[in-house]
């Protein structure tokens, strides 16, 4: 009788308390949404492929080719028909990089055709963005397995002169793939491009997670209800608490910083550092007062904790960390750039794994920026509620 008692009490306790249900069994479903999308998205890299001259007669071979690997979608990249100058293409293929249209252009040029014709191997040219080192292993393998068949179909002339053994050694060369890198060099691999992120998520996660405690504690204690009835506005209550949270913060991030440092390949300079500082810093910030919020709506510490999955995990799955989130649905595409760590990721690569600085990431810091405005005026709105009540 008295375990029956007792386990009809929590179960009472239990449907009173619909945000705790609600955790329970929504959770787990929307995890295993994300987990679900996440492993089954197909990864596959844009290629687009441009010919000039003789070789547009047989670009075909080498796109009948690619669109036989699955991991390459054939793109088109806003070239005029009419240019023929290489170093001008050059230019415009950087740029469709550098502007996501593509994750690769392949160049087949007239000269390529030349050089058959004199018995040299000739150039294929292979632009990559070269950041992202899954997309630009795709876009290497399948080149490479395409570039046999382009090879068989290309015609050879040989001179009526030539020998038997001259003839074959003409018709036995293979094409000769010229790499173009707009970032990094073949040297970059996943971890470059994963280890940046870690930084800007465990400054993000840690702060999230003590913060929203700490308040927490503080209001089931009274400090932060005596704090918000005290003759001082509550946005100097919120600085107080982000200047005293600061000082950690930062030991934090100079500790993670510093290993971080010690273990890429990658070169950082003072400007690349002092940029990932200020990500970091406004993460910070953006961590603290995310964490007040949800303080505010958690009754207990046990409800403050709940909030933790429901912040952190949608950003490890939604922002860019491990998975590619262009291969996604729309849906979740658009869900991700609500979450701050995406900008911030996209951020930090664009300053290790691509050397920009503070000037080539201005978007970003705007829209870490209108989120500290949100979470302030959700603040407020929510601390002259506390007060009135």
């Amino acid at each position: 009788m008295i375990v029956r008692a007792v386990a009809a009490r929590v179960i009472r306790e239990l449907m009173r308390d619909r945000r705790t249900l609600a955790f329970f069994l929504l959770v787990p479903v929307a995890i295993m949404t994300l987990v679900y999308v996440a492993v089954t998205g197909e990864d596959e890299a844009r290629l687009a492929v441009v010919s000039r001259g003789a070789a547009r007669f047989f670009d075909h071979d080498m796109k009948d080719a690619l669109e036989e690997t699955d991991e390459i979608s054939l793109a088109s990249v806003d070239v005029p028909d009419d240019e023929g100058n290489s170093a001008r293409l050059f230019e415009l293929f950087e740029k469709a990089l550098a502007t996501n249209q593509v994750d690769g252009v392949l160049y087949l040029s007239e000269q390529m055709i030349e050089d058959r014709f004199e018995g040299r191997r000739g150039q294929v040219h292979l632009f990559v963005d070269g950041s992202r080192p899954n997309k630009t292993g795709l876009i290497m393998s399948g080149v490479r397995d395409a570039m046999d068949e382009l090879g068989d179909a290309l015609p050879t002339i040989i001179d009526a002169s030539c020998s038997a053994l001259c003839a074959n050694s003409v018709n036995s060369k293979s094409l000769e793939l010229e790499e173009h890198y707009l970032y990094g060099s073949s040297e970059l691999d996943a971890a470059d491009y994963f280890l940046p992120v870690l930084p800007p998520f465990f400054v993000f996660f840690l702060t999230f997670i003590i913060s929203t405690v700490t308040f927490q504690r503080e209001r089931t204690s009274g400090t932060l209800e005596r704090l918000l009835v005290a003759p001082i506005s509550f946005r100097q209550v919120v600085m107080g608490y982000a200047l005293g949270f600061a000082g950690f913060a930062s030991v934090q991030s100079a500790i993670v910083l510093g290993y971080f440092a010690a273990l890429i390949q990658l070169p950082i300079g003072p400007a690349n550092l002092l940029g990932v500082i200020v990500i970091i810093l406004m993460l910070m910030l953006l961590a603290l007062l995310m964490g007040l919020l949800a303080s505010f709506f958690a009754k207990n510490e046990f409800q403050a904790i709940q909030f933790i999955p429901l912040v952190i995990l949608p950003q490890i799955f939604l922002s860019d960390i491990i998975w590619d989130i262009h291969t996604f649905p729309r849906a979740f595409q658009l869900l991700s750039y609500a979450l701050p760590l995406t900008h911030a990721n996209i951020a930090v690569r664009e300053m290790f794994v691509r050397g920009g600085d503070l000037t080539n990431v201005g978007q970003q810091l705007a829209v870490l920026g209108g989120f500290l405005v949100i979470c302030m005026v959700l603040i407020e709105a929510v601390g002259r509620r506390q007060r009135a009540v």
